[in-house]
């Protein structure tokens, strides 16, 4: 039985230790089955003409290679205008195809919502897949709503735990230094009223990628401002913090939430989507307001002694989840 894997390599995790593509080539050099099917990337000239024609060809592909037992991975199912595997995953229904189609879904219900704007589209374009795999328990009964009868695979968002490691001295902060990395769903007015109200003694460190930042957080004195960071010089900056704070909209499974656990900070998270798949009271403060966001950060600055065991229950949460259990589990998913 050979499994056939189509992902898609985004700029933004290209080369790293982090994303679907990273992924797919680790479970290749994991698993002998695994075949490897790489979109073209749209963010080149032509790109978003040139991908409706690979979608074809790739379909004309797996339609001779396909044998009997064989299964379909897609790595980027309901990812708005990238790859269309949808279509892929129609087109061999269509044509007769009886093998597995598995779609791995990562992006929140509510914003599939806001990609799609009518759940009827998304409930026809999950129609086509055998089995669905999501990184979090509300995308699964957001899913499940929209009358998806077939099997709900939840699972963890992997991270690579031997990159993303705390660092290896033991010296403590004298102030609370809290980062916030990433951009996607998140809440900037919220983000910048808790940073307008939290005390002086605790530094920001934003890292929102190479976008410019609004001007409301440059004028902001506790806050230090980073362009592009590449992997490496990002890691190197969370090591050197205390806490990951994520305002978030909704969440299923996040990069910075799993690599910032794995580098052992306490996670100050919206209450939302399936963040209490990932956190928990030991290693998190879950938050629904701007209070509640700014008595936690408070609570931190002034406890400082909590705060290695807390760092200390993040690192072993994010080992559940590394890729050695995720290699484990990935039979499972097929």
């Amino acid at each position: 039985m050979a499994v056939y894997i189509l992902y898609y390599d985004f700029q933004a995790t290209s080369g790293n230790h982090a994303g679907m593509s990273y992924l797919a080539r680790k479970l290749k050099a994991q698993f002998p089955d695994v075949q490897l099917i790489k979109h073209i990337p749209q963010e080149i000239k032509g790109g978003r003409f040139w991908v409706h024609i690979h979608s074809v060809l790739i379909f004309c592909y797996l339609f001779i290679a396909l044998k009997p037992g064989d299964k379909v991975f897609f790595m980027e199912y309901l990812t708005y205008g990238v790859a269309f595997q949808d279509r892929i995953a129609k087109w061999l229904k269509r044509a007769g195809k009886s093998n597995k189609l598995i779609g791995l879904v990562h992006l929140a219900g509510s914003h599939l919502l806001d990609l799609y704007g009518d759940e009827k589209i998304i409930s026809h374009k999950l129609s086509w897949l055998d089995k669905v795999v999501v990184f979090g328990s509300s995308l699964a009964a957001f899913i499940q709503e929209r009358r998806f009868s077939k099997e709900i695979k939840v699972c963890h968002h992997y991270v690579d735990s031997t990159f993303y490691q705390p660092r290896t001295d033991n010296s403590e902060n004298e102030k609370l230094d809290v980062i916030v990395v990433g951009r996607l769903k998140r809440n900037f007015q919220q983000l910048n009223e808790i940073i307008a109200k939290t005390a002086d003694n605790i530094i920001f460190h934003l890292c929102l990628g190479a976008k410019p930042l609004p001007d409301t957080f440059k004028q902001q004195h506790n806050v230090l401002t980073y362009g592009f960071l590449s992997e490496e010089e990002l890691l190197k900056l969370m090591q050197t913090c205390d806490v990951h704070l994520a305002v978030l909209e909704d969440t299923v499974g996040s990069n910075a939430i799993t690599s910032a656990m794995a580098v052992g900070l306490v996670q100050v998270v919206s209450d939302v989507g399936s963040i209490r798949d990932y956190c928990d009271q030991s290693n998190s403060m879950l938050c629904s307001s701007v209070n509640d966001f700014t008595q936690a950060l408070s609570f931190l600055s002034q406890n400082l002694a909590l705060v290695p065991s807390m760092k200390s229950s993040a690192r072993r949460q994010a080992e559940r989840m590394s890729l050695a259990n995720f290699y484990k589990s990935f039979p499972e998913l097929l």
